[in-house]
């Protein structure tokens, strides 16, 4: 046992720090000891400080996340309506569509090539005008998309309302949680963070509901009304980020220390709380140890990609985010949580109603919305690696029954007879847990994770390079769905099983931890031979008797 006091007399002796580090036993300064471990100041600081949630500064930063969050709304209302209209037969009927096949299959591949397109510009964007300006900039091209959408007259003009959305909606949901993970204090960051893409649910479901409601009309409005609603979401982001503050972290990068300063001790505590001295601290080391730049340099390093892969952090960094990326999009969720096919995966269990398959949709985007919000909750104290190892073989097991009695419901049909109500009902409950669980360990972490993983001069790239591989993801795997569905049906499954399994693996062994340190403080995990050995040591908080207060080293459990 390693046994730290600090150094003063016997009489003023207020505090003593035991870690289990290992048998040899030896005095340290506590100064001297926050001088070695960055984790160490962290865990002291965050031990001596108190952040009140509910004074007026701690009020108002929640307004501020909620404008940042509703660019996620605008993703979630978009997603779950083209997968509710997808069912409608006045849409289906006027632009002369069917529910699967490679026309419906473009319609939707439209959005996501637009969105790749946008990859492209989202970093640069964000980084030269700021992640405020970032988000505006996204939401004047999403408008534009819900106006023609809403009025399109020929199959033409929708498809290019699809583009004109998917370009918008990337720029928003690029600049979005970026800005929330560097605005919000570290000890809240799994929660606010996560709920970022919880928000996605509150467009889900608004256009579920919506579409639900105004499909007893028999016009074309059944659908053009919910699109046209699509505009509300951008408007409250466009007009509110002009009264929120900008990303601290992105004033300090543009030499603006005394701003980012000022933005990081009104929200985070104030001037005295030691979690924001700390974090003041560290971000300023960080910026005055970053390489300095011409302003064409500048310019020229926006559009630079390389710097993704020139370091041994950065391309461990990087393999971070494709990893998280990959998990998220290919576990399955493009059959089922997206909602694209939603309504061909029910059918499949022996759902036929149009208005019972639109109704299950909306409750399925209820229930995914619980897992989300339960899991954003519990994001500060269920470790992230943890999560997802678990997470992603639970995903193979929903997903299995889900095959299962598919297969079920396709045999009795085969032989012309009704599927019992039994295997029915189990086969929708699977669905409505697979959806339940991805929401639970992706939904709030696809953002968040990414953000938390990349440092401030590649997280606008690496964001960028994470909807960029989620888009390529998608557009490969949407337009597939579509024709396999049609083609093999519920034996489709049987791929996604296998890719949950594998993912569930690479986690265990290669999934670096970023719970319990600030954003700066990773850096020393990355920067390790094998960052996720490194991650995996925890720096913890004990008070042993007479409340002394302590702390101990310990590893991450495997």
């Amino acid at each position: 046992m390693m046994q730290v006091t600090t150094d003063s007399p016997k009489d003023e002796l207020e505090q003593s720090i035991t870690a289990a580090s290992n048998k040899t036993e030896q005095v340290i300064t506590l100064d001297a000891l926050k001088e070695i471990d960055e984790e160490v100041q962290y865990a002291i600081a965050k031990a001596e400080s108190h952040l009140d949630p509910w004074c007026k500064e701690s009020l108002f930063l929640y307004l501020c996340l909620l404008v940042a969050f509703l660019n996620a709304t605008s993703s979630g209302f978009d997603g779950s309506l083209m997968g509710s209209i997808n069912a409608e037969t006045q849409y289906k009927s006027f632009f002369n569509l069917k529910e699967t096949g490679s026309s419906t299959g473009l319609v939707f591949v439209l959005y996501n090539a637009a969105s790749t397109i946008g990859c492209a510009f989202g970093g640069p964007v964000m980084d030269y005008f700021g992640r405020r300006r970032g988000m505006q900039s996204g939401c004047a091209f999403t408008l534009a998309g819900a106006a023609l959408a809403a009025g399109a007259q020929t199959l033409p003009q929708f498809k290019a309302s699809r583009f004109l959305l998917g370009f918008g909606i990337i720029l928003q949901t690029l600049s979005a949680p970026v800005y929330v993970t560097e605005l919000i204090p570290p000890q809240w960051r799994g929660r606010l963070g996560g709920y970022y893409n919880t928000f996605y649910f509150t467009g889900s479901i608004t256009a579920t509901g919506v579409v639900y409601a105004t499909s007893r009309y028999t016009s074309t409005w059944a659908w053009r009304l919910p699109l046209l609603l699509q505009i509300g979401p951008p408007i409250c982001v466009f007009v509110g980020c002009f009264f929120i503050p900008e990303s601290p972290r992105w004033l300090a990068s543009q030499d603006r220390m005394d701003e980012a300063a000022k933005i990081i001790y009104k929200y985070h505590g104030g001037e005295q709380n030691e979690v924001a001295k700390l974090e003041v601290r560290e971000v300023a080391l960080h910026i005055k140890f970053s390489k300095p730049q011409t302003p064409k340099e500048y310019i020229r390093g926006l559009w630079d990609y390389r710097e993704l892969f020139n370091s041994h952090s950065a391309r461990w960094r990087t393999a971070m985010v494709s990893l998280i990326t990959f998990a998220s999009s290919l576990t399955g969720n493009s059959i089922l949580t997206c909602e694209f096919f939603q309504p061909t995966m029910l059918q499949a269990v022996g759902v036929t109603s149009v208005r019972r398959k639109l109704l299950l949709t909306f409750a399925s985007a209820i229930v995914s919305c619980s897992g989300a919000v339960i899991g954003s909750a519990t994001n500060d104290w269920i470790l992230r690696r943890t999560r997802f190892v678990w997470g992603s073989f639970s995903l193979a097991a929903a997903l299995a029954l889900v095959a299962g009695m598919s297969s079920q419901v396709a045999t009795s049909t085969a032989h012309g007879q009704t599927p019992s109500k039994a295997v029915s009902g189990v086969g929708i409950m699977s669905i409505f847990l697979f959806g339940w669980i991805f929401s639970f360990v992706y939904t709030p972490n696809q953002s968040l994770y990414c953000t938390e993983v990349l440092n401030q001069e590649i997280r606008a790239k690496g964001i960028s390079l994470h909807a960029l591989e989620s888009n390529l993801a998608t557009i490969m795997f949407t337009y597939t769905t579509s024709i396999a569905l049609g083609d093999i049906s519920w034996k489709y499954y049987f791929v996604w099983i296998a890719v949950d399994f594998t993912v569930g693996i690479l986690w265990f062994f290669f999934g670096v931890e970023t719970v319990g340190r600030t954003i700066e403080e990773l850096d020393g995990c990355f920067e390790a031979p094998f960052p996720p050995k490194a991650s995996w040591k925890r720096t913890k908080i004990v008070k042993g008797e007479g409340n002394e207060l302590g702390f101990k080293f310990e590893a991450v459990k495997k």
